[in-house]
Order: structure tokens, then C-alpha cells, then sequence
């Protein structure tokens, strides 16, 4: 009865422990698992292409210097969504727009990319909006920016 009764104490305190690490650690015992494969993969987004790759085949040339690269790639869905944001001086954004064969499409944020706009803090509509000018054979790319402190974050969806 005493081997047993240590049994069960020692189960419910492995029981405890482990419960306790799980509390300590939000995303679960595995959350390194979830951690991506890809250089720049976004937390929020999975990829399974390279951004190298999945730039490649939306046509989109990120600008020298960008920095604070975050995208998301799944070429196995059905219609291979992509979306990258990165940060960049904000003179640098005609060029870029005018690189990539966008257009100006008003300062409506394009629902592909209105999620990573509010969870990056900015307020939907408050800057210019693009989508890929038509007559181009590049696949079809929408776009927002929006300036902070003389810095502008791109954002870019399709």
C-alpha cells in the first residue's frame, strides 16, 4: 500500500511539474516547433518557399536596404497566398512602386494585406494603397504603406 500511495504522489507531482512548465510557456511544450524554417518567416505566417523563391514568382524586387523583412509563403494551398512587409526610407517608395509595376489604387488597404496592417499597429486607410498596374503578365500584387517617423513600412499581398 506504501509503494503504491509513493506511486501516485510521485505521478501527481510529474503531473504538476509538467503543467507548470506548459503555464510557464504559452505556446506549448513545442512551441520550437512552430518556429519557421525560412529566414524572415513571419511568426503569424507559415511558409513552405523560401522568400527568395516566392519573390521570384510574384515578380516583386524588394528595395536595397530593407530591413525588418517579415513574410509568408504557401505554395500547397490553393492559390499560393503570399504576403511580405519590410521597412524602408520612404523616399525610396516611388522607386519601389515604379520597380514592380504597381499603381496607385486610392488609400482603401487592399483586404490582403489589412491583417498585417493592423497588427502592426497602423490605422487601415491612413496611407497609399497599390495594386499591380494592369497590362503587366506579373501576377496580380496588392499593397499598402504607411510612414512612421520618417520610416515607411511596405506591406504587400496577394
Amino acid at each position: 500500500m506504501f509503494r503504491r500511495l509513493a506511486r501516485m504522489s510521485a505521478l501527481f507531482a510529474g503531473v504538476l511539474l509538467v503543467g507548470g512548465v506548459a503555464a510557464c510557456d504559452p505556446n506549448g511544450l513545442h512551441s520550437a516547433e512552430h518556429a519557421g524554417p525560412f529566414p524572415h518567416e513571419s511568426p503569424s505566417d507559415a511558409a513552405d518557399v523560401s522568400l527568395d523563391q516566392a519573390l521570384s514568382d510574384y515578380g516583386v524586387r524588394l528595395p536595397e536596404g530593407a530591413e525588418d523583412i517579415a513574410y509568408g509563403a504557401l505554395k500547397a494551398l490553393d492559390g499560393y497566398p503570399f504576403n511580405v512587409q519590410f521597412s524602408m526610407p520612404c523616399a525610396g517608395v516611388p522607386a519601389f512602386v515604379q520597380d514592380n509595376r504597381l499603381a496607385s489604387a486610392g488609400e482603401k488597404t487592399p483586404d490582403q494585406v489589412l491583417t498585417d496592417v493592423v497588427d502592426a499597429g497602423f490605422t487601415p486607410d491612413a496611407g497609399p494603397a497599390y495594386t499591380r498596374a494592369k497590362g503587366t503578365k506579373l501576377p496580380e500584387v496588392v499593397g499598402a504603406v504607411f510612414e512612421r517617423s520618417g520610416t515607411c513600412r511596405m506591406f504587400l499581398g496577394a
